[in-house]
């Protein structure tokens, strides 16, 4: 499997939408920053409600997924697509440790992605907007932890997508599943507002959902999730992470590759 992981990062380090993905991120970063400096510049109550770097570093988290979206085209859909999954097959490699080894390098592509905009907003809110003194807040160390397993549960989901469907369409119709399940999932939150628990759970069982749960904290002091929240959150996502690659590798094991 070592192997495969290798040739698995070798490809995505050598794919050049994999660097253009990169310096969009790093961009959209600077953007952002720009755009909370423009707006407090321009505020009335400037002095009041200016921003600080703990209001943007992790601003990117929400549109990280569409670009986790394209990842997958790099070398899991193009094993199908190329058919080069059956000769991994026939060199003597399990199905297994190669659903194992895609995931691994998405997980580890994906986790880039995340520190550079982590770190693009960091210096670029430190020079514009200031505020050091706010990364202390507890709520950040949090928020770190919290958005690691995010980042790791969106990665699961889209390789689970990719490998059922087997096609470049995978990787667009992972993208398009989150934004469903947060449209389904708003809906029902209204239909079930009456019940507080419930509409708990589902902020827990849908991925955006909970993004927006941890910007909303970030953003807004005083609004952080409920404690229920801060410790369901968690689970729901490592759920993900770990029961999405079991099932994927069942499914994949009993696949017909034609």
């Amino acid at each position: 499997m070592k192997r495969l992981i290798s040739e698995g990062l070798a490809k995505a380090r050598n794919a050049k939408r994999f660097w253009v993905c990169t310096w969009i991120l790093i961009g959209l970063s600077l953007l952002q920053v720009l755009l909370n400096y423009a707006i407090d510049k321009h505020s009335p109550s400037f002095s009041e409600s200016k921003s600080d770097v703990s209001s943007v570093i992790f601003g990117m988290l929400g549109n990280q997924s569409l670009f986790m979206a394209i990842v997958p085209a790099m070398f899991v859909v193009r094993d199908f697509t190329q058919n080069t999954v059956r000769n991994k097959i026939i060199c003597g490699h399990s199905r297994t440790s190669i659903y194992f080894a895609h995931l691994i390098c998405f997980d580890a592509v994906a986790m880039f992605y995340h520190i550079v905009a982590t770190l693009s907003s960091l210096i670029f809110g430190l020079a514009l907007l200031g505020g050091a003194d706010s990364l202390a807040h507890g709520y950040v160390a949090y928020y770190c932890v919290h958005s690691v397993l995010l980042i790791l549960a969106y990665a699961s989901m889209t390789m689970f997508i990719c490998v059922l469907i087997r096609g470049v369409s995978g990787a667009i119709i992972a993208y398009v599943i989150n934004t469903l399940l947060s449209t389904f999932g708003a809906i029902a939150m209204i239909a079930l507002r009456n019940h507080e628990k419930l509409v708990d759970l589902i902020k827990c069982a849908v991925l955006d959902m909970q993004t927006t749960e941890l910007l909303t904290g970030i953003e807004s002091p005083g609004e952080y999730p409920s404690m229920f929240l801060r410790v369901a959150m968690p689970l729901f996502a490592l759920s993900y992470i770990i029961a999405l690659p079991i099932i994927g590798v069942r499914i994949f094991n009993k696949t017909d590759l034609k």
